[in-house]
């Protein structure tokens, strides 16, 4: 045999195990394909019940305490224009007057002004008793107890005000929805000011010891620092309304346990029922360790993440 024919016996030979030209065997298993995007993250698992209302319970504490304790110049007075003096909260209902409750006002220690007339302007105290008072016929907002409020106010879409409650009682105060608190009671003291009028920043600061009891359960709320606002927004177009709630290291404790809420949320609402979106991410900690998140996910949906068993208010 020619040395030529030797070679490519040879060759034919080592083919079938490493070849003998430059050109390469195919993989025994072909490699997957690559995925054509982003694979998105599982949800994680949903908490239980009544670890989401303890959650929530942390993110809504501020803003019901809020409620009771501004009121004075949120339900009995709306940008200053005195709803109702001293006498029953009367609510209109069918062309007819509906009393429910009643109130009694005080302004600088004397009497309140009259109904429709709008409270001064400058530095003023104005101290509201509520006794089953009705403030929101439609959605059933009563309070009772006694609320102050010492403002300070050049004009109504720009004021500073030292609010308070006195075992002040709420409830169905819409502010309670996610979190399904709606009877509290609130005492202590906060610092709210409140810029703008239609689209309106309001942040709330309370005094450290200042407390939300939850009256269905008896536990207690009590802050100890930070901050709490709500900034609302124009809505984007094809939206109804965009809010924000905004959380400063503010320190929440349920019956001796303390967290401490940091982040924004934000929530724009469509023209249709379930067509809210949430973005933003609030972080929820105790003694340095992240214990909760509440956060719009990948799919702009509200999403309660629980890591560490949370106390129940």
């Amino acid at each position: 045999m020619s040395r030529y024919l030797r070679l490519i016996a040879v060759c034919a030979g080592l083919l079938a195990s490493a070849g003998c030209s430059n050109e390469r065997r195919l993989p025994t298993d072909p490699t997957a394909p690559s995925p054509a995007g982003p694979i998105e993250p599982a949800p994680p698992q949903p908490p239980s019940a009544p670890q989401r209302l303890a959650a929530l319970a942390l993110f809504e504490a501020a803003s019901l305490h809020q409620g009771l304790t501004t009121s004075p110049l949120t339900y009995a007075t709306q940008d200053g224009r005195v709803v109702w003096t001293n006498g029953p909260c009367v609510t209109t209902v069918n062309g007819r007057p509906d009393p429910n409750g009643s109130l009694q006002g005080s302004l600088d220690g004397s009497l309140s002004p009259t109904s429709g007339t709008f409270l001064p302007t400058g530095s003023h105290t104005y101290v509201v008793s509520f006794s089953n008072c009705l403030v929101d016929y439609l959605s059933g907002i009563e309070l009772n107890g006694v609320a102050s409020a010492a403002y300070s106010a050049a004009e109504w879409s720009n004021l500073t005000a030292t609010v308070s409650a006195d075992s002040v009682r709420g409830q169905g105060l819409p502010s309670g929805e996610f979190s399904e608190l709606y009877d509290v009671t609130a005492d202590g003291s906060a610092v709210w000011t409140q810029v703008g009028s239609q689209w309106s920043t309001t942040t709330y600061t309370p005094a450290t010891g200042s407390r939300l009891v939850n009256n269905s359960t008896t536990n207690v709320a009590t802050f100890g620092g930070g901050s709490y606002s709500l900034i609302q927004y124009p809505p984007p177009q094809g939206s109804s309304a965009r809010t924000e709630y905004r959380f400063d290291t503010l320190k929440v404790a349920i019956n001796g346990t303390e967290y401490t809420l940091s982040g924004s949320l934000e929530f724009t609402y469509g023209f249709s029922s379930g067509s809210t979106t949430y973005t933003g991410e609030i972080r929820i900690i105790n003694n340095g360790t992240l214990v909760a998140r509440i956060y719009g996910d990948v799919r702009n949906a509200l999403t309660i993440e629980v890591l560490v068993p949370l106390v129940p208010l």
